[in-house]
């Protein structure tokens, strides 16, 4: 199996954290949106784990993020964002873990 596929999915999910992040500081609705869009492979890679199912939600929240945004409400927004961080964060660190044991 090639290893670009995963090169891409992680590049999305980097580029999608950053563009979200930026779109979140700046109120930029278009930056949130195209990090939300991004996110997608992601969750979709993580759906197909029996005990990670709950991830489908964290698109909702995305989009809920972008949704308080346009709306002007920035607390609301990062309110709904950070679960999204927090999960990133988690699949992050164990990631970082596993490759620093082998």
């Amino acid at each position: 199996m090639s290893v670009f596929p995963i090169y891409g999915l992680w590049a999305s999910v980097i580029l999608s954290l950053a563009l979200s992040v930026f779109g979140l500081v700046k109120s930029k609705v278009w930056a949130l949106t195209a990090g939300a869009i991004l996110f997608l492979p992601f969750v979709y890679y993580f759906s197909g784990y029996p005990a990670a199912r709950t991830t489908l939600v964290l698109p909702l929240l995305h989009f809920g993020a972008v949704s308080a945004l346009y709306k002007k409400n920035r607390t609301m927004a990062w309110l709904l964002f950070s679960p999204v961080m927090a999960f990133m964060a988690l699949v992050f660190g164990i990631v970082f873990v596993n490759v620093l044991r082998s």
